[in-house]
């Protein structure tokens, strides 16, 4: 790919899509969404092209890029990385990968079952324990299988006399194979305590059966069914470990608290932490299950990686091969690629103390007897046992990697960076390191994670949701960089700012993770940002009170479930642009409305690309204004509800203005159409001929904004006073509806009416709890009516209206929970007094 030639660049966030067999064979920290890094290769490279990655990690940049017909560099200082790398692209021949299990099945399995003989209580037969709970030490309870039960369904029981015996054997037994017995590194962070050695991780009876394990993988002579099967081990090793946690759930049945079976949990924590109660699971199932799941993903990587040819040097790379795998540090790729070679980089670097990738893969490397580069290792860590590895350092290697990048990168070609931290010192370290080295900083786009954590999100402050990609570029020529910075004062400002901006750009309260993201961008990562500048939460938090205010989030329940910022004091009337929400929700029916059916994800990514960074909304609120509009089909994809399309949408909206309309004239006021439904047709004739000439329309209402009172639906005035206001919910623009009627100050002659349809009272109900509807709606007295209600009294009327009739068919919004119908007016006194 030329520089010089156009190229359309990604200026929005891409729908992540949950990880595909061969991604879930190993657990790795931090894999980014395969497809989102496919689009990036995609974009900004062409087939042939070499795409780098010296962070490789998992590997997912260098398996996508060699999928999509790049070359890839894999270079990662961490072998059980390039490792994990390497086992997941290269192919594997699936009959003999399963041949050589049986053989190990049919060699050691009996073996090993016998480490873990239990009797059944019922029938007293001999049977292999599937799990022991152990609660501080002290094994309590076991879970087996026994033919004698109907269902074959797993069976608990509590550990008796003979169990502890066969314990107490065990104990004493010598381990007559090789086992790691090289210590962790002591970090407290990770829940490592000082001399903490691999094998205090396993109960003595998974220790042994682990070692005849991997002594049987050793004995493999086929080199690739080996090296896939010290994959299959290593991936079993954590749920082998002490560090699966015991899962209780409780529920009530018939008034009483009732405790389900015990669930297992998994390694869940970033560190070693060994529960008080954890399972010890029969060590060979936690080898036979992961067997099926890298049999599952090498199956998958067979089919998807149509070419895999390993090259040793980057000479036979640039000939022939396609993939070059290096376990070296990311400050020598100058040792391994020559200069202006690489086309395009994609790299998840480092994010200070955030992640110690050495220090957590540790278990994986004893076992597979690596021996990790600790000095050269890009991060902050505060272990005893670690050589002065602190932010000064971090950022002077950091830089130094970033050189290496420049100089290897050809002159016009692109990295992208992806980032997952709030904490400024770590983004400006980052951004200042790669620009300091040459590139220029293009965009930063924030991408949304596959599944967001709902706590995470309502959080008032917190950690970042989801990463931001970075697009840096290499220029035709280098020059000087010369960095601007801040003073403490003036960047502080910014943010506030910024923050702002966002809240005015989205019309409504908001989460802390989107004005997060806007922040992010909007200041170019924190690149001129002063040394010791405070985090933007702390900032924030500090304007709480003066420039914002936190808004409760609470349930159905009125349980306060996380919080929103909003402007200090502003007045939700005063917003000319509809709120966010309401035009995500027309964007989901632009989609809906344009074809027939559709998947989760083509909303997702329309959405996307029309609300970037600061207005990129939750999939979770996209999805219940899918499940609104749309009903899904057997296929997986969504249809359009009937009666939703476009026109029939415009067609019930005009039948309810003229209704209101010819209401108006019978009750012999005069009638104001909304300037933008004038033009639109009902009975083969303009609704502005309801519509009466009212030159006098604003003389009692001097204080009101008319441009956007004059938007109002429907209105009936007398002698130019605003009597009854009409807003027709038309599925979407509630929240602009509200608000736009709200400028019509209180008036004990005004009567203000929202015509609703009744198959949405539910989700209209939810939508008017929102803090930005809520307290409108608090403060200015609306009523609702429903279209047949409405068409009702519209066929009953005679030549003269009553306008008294309204109230009586008026009634809020009701919502049929679990306990109780309650109305609107009767939630909010409630649960918002």
């Amino acid at each position: 790919m030329s520089s010089k030639v156009k190229m359309e660049h990604i200026d929005h966030a891409f729908v992540a899509k949950a990880h595909t067999p061969m991604y879930l064979m190993h657990k790795y920290w931090a894999r980014k969404p395969h497809n989102v890094v496919r689009e990036y290769i995609e974009r900004y490279s062409k087939p042939g092209e070499i795409v780098l990655d010296p962070f490789v990690g998992s590997g997912v940049t260098a398996i996508e890029a060699i999928g999509a017909g790049r070359k890839a560099v894999a270079i990662d200082l961490n072998p059980v990385s390039t490792f994990i790398t390497k086992c997941t692209a290269m192919p594997i021949h699936l009959k003999k990968f399963e041949d050589s299990f049986q053989s190990i099945k049919e060699k050691i399995k009996n073996e090993i079952d016998a480490l873990y003989i239990t009797r059944c209580p019922k029938c007293d037969k001999k049977i292999a324990a599937e799990a022991i709970i152990w609660k501080n030490d002290t094994p309590e309870e076991i879970r087996y299988t026994c033919g004698c039960r109907k269902g074959n369904k797993s069976l608990w029981k509590k550990v008796d006399k003979k169990d502890l015996e066969t314990l107490k054997e065990i104990e004493k037994k010598h381990i007559p194979y090789w086992y790691p017995k090289g210590k962790l590194v002591w970090n407290t962070r990770i829940n490592v305590r000082k001399d903490t050695k691999v094998y205090n991780l396993f109960t003595k009876r998974n220790l042994l059966a682990l070692s005849l394990i991997y002594t049987e993988i050793e004995s493999i002579s086929d080199k690739d069914i080996r090296e896939i099967m010290r994959f299959t081990f290593s991936s079993a090793l954590p749920q082998a470990s002490k560090m699966v946690f015991v899962i209780r759930r409780r529920g009530r049945s018939k008034g009483e608290i009732e405790e389900s079976e015990p669930e297992v949990g998994s390694w869940a924590t970033r560190g070693y932490w060994v529960p008080p109660e954890y399972f010890e699971i029969n060590a060979w199932n936690c080898f036979e299950e992961r067997f099926k799941k890298v049999f599952r993903g090498k199956k998958e990587s067979n089919d998807e990686i149509k070419k895999y040819k390993e090259a040793k040097s980057f000479d036979e790379l640039q000939a022939d091969k396609n993939i070059l795998i290096k376990t070296q540090s990311a400050l020598e790729l100058e040792q391994t690629i020559p200069p202006n070679s690489i086309d395009y980089i994609f790299t998840d670097p480092p994010y200070g103390d955030a992640v110690p990738y050495l220090e957590l893969n540790l278990m994986w490397a004893h076992w597979l007897k690596f021996e990790p580069n600790f000095e050269d290792e890009i991060i902050i860590s505060d272990s005893p046992e670690r050589n002065k590895k602190d932010f000064e350092s971090y950022h002077k290697m950091l830089k130094a990697a970033f050189r290496q990048m420049y100089l290897v990168l050809k002159p016009g070609k692109y990295l992208t960076v992806t980032f997952h931290s709030t904490d400024i010192k770590v983004w400006n370290s980052i951004i200042k390191a790669v620009v300091m080295s040459g590139f220029d900083l293009e965009k930063i786009i924030y991408q949304p994670p596959a599944r967001p954590s709902a706590k995470g999100l309502l959080a008032p402050y917190g950690s970042a949701v989801g990463d931001y990609y970075i697009r840096f570029r290499k220029p035709e020529s280098e020059k000087m960089v010369n960095e601007r910075q801040m003073d403490m004062e003036t960047y502080e400002r910014e943010v506030v700012f910024v923050a702002r901006g966002i809240l005015e750009q989205r019309g409504e309260p908001t989460i802390y993770q989107h004005i997060l993201n806007g922040i992010m961008v909007d200041l170019r990562g924190g690149r001129h940002a002063p040394i010791g500048a405070r985090n933007i939460e702390d900032i924030l938090e500090d304007h709480v009170n003066t420039d914002f205010e936190l808004l409760d989030i609470k349930n159905e329940k009125g349980k306060v479930v996380g919080k929103k910022w909003w402007l200090k004091g502003r007045d939700f009337s005063n917003f000319t642009t509809p709120a966010l929400s309401d035009r995500v929700e027309r964007a989901v029916l632009n989609v809906l409305d344009k074809k027939f059916k559709v998947s989760f994800d083509d909303i997702l990514q329309a959405v996307f690309i029309e609300f970037p960074n600061a207005l990129t909304p939750d999939s979770q609120d996209i999805k219940k204004v899918l499940e609104e509009y749309a009903k899904p089909m057997p296929d997986g994809k969504w249809m359009l509800k009937p009666g939703l399309s476009e026109k029939e949408r415009e067609s019930q909206h005009s039948k309810m203005i003229y209704i209101l309309g010819t209401l108006g004239k019978k009750a012999k006021f005069d009638v104001w159409i909304g300037s933008r439904e004038q033009s639109a047709i009902y009975n083969k004739k303009p609704l502005r001929e309801l519509c009466d000439d009212i030159p006098y329309m604003f003389a009692a209402q001097e204080s009101v904004a008319q441009d956007r009172v004059k938007q109002i639906d429907v209105m009936w005035l007398d002698s130019g006073r605003i009597m009854y206001e009409f807003e027709v919910e038309n599925t979407t623009g509630i929240s602009d509806a509200i608000i736009r009627g709200s400028n019509i100050p209180e008036s004990p002659h005004l009567k203000r009416f929202i015509i609703i349809p009744e198959e949405r009272e539910n989700f209209l109900f939810k939508k008017l709890q929102e803090p930005i509807l809520r307290e409108t709606i608090k403060k200015v007295k609306w009523n609702f009516i429903r279209y047949r209600d409405l068409e009702k009294l519209f066929t009953e009327s005679k030549k003269i209206f009553n306008p008294a009739d309204l109230d009586k068919i008026a009634r809020m919004p009701r919502m049929k929970n679990y306990i109780q119908q309650t109305t609107l007016h009767e939630h909010l006194e409630k649960y918002y007094p």
